[in-house]
């Protein structure tokens, strides 16, 4: 399972298009989350699939928008070790 993390200054068309790019590569969401701080917003999307590939696939299509200032995936594990440690 990976994560995609998007920053974006534009919460709406950013989730509508990481929405319809993981719906047309037939990737599975299982959760998915905005938070906005200050003028960016944070959209986080829980992948179930273990093809890195396919991820990154994703994040360079979803990158392409100009209201997208930074994609970043992780391994799902990688962040609940960081989150884990002292």
């Amino acid at each position: 399972m990976f994560l995609l993390e998007l920053h974006s200054r534009d919460m709406h068309a950013a989730l509508g298009r990481l929405l319809d790019q993981a719906r047309v590569a037939g990737l599975r969401l299982t959760a998915v989350s905005a938070r906005a701080l200050a003028d960016e917003c944070r959209i986080s999307a829980s992948i179930d699939i273990d093809d890195r590939d396919a991820v990154d696939r994703l994040a360079r299509r979803v990158d392409t928008m100009a209201c997208i200032c930074a994609v970043e995936v992780r391994r799902e594990c990688d962040v609940a070790m960081q989150g884990a440690a002292p």
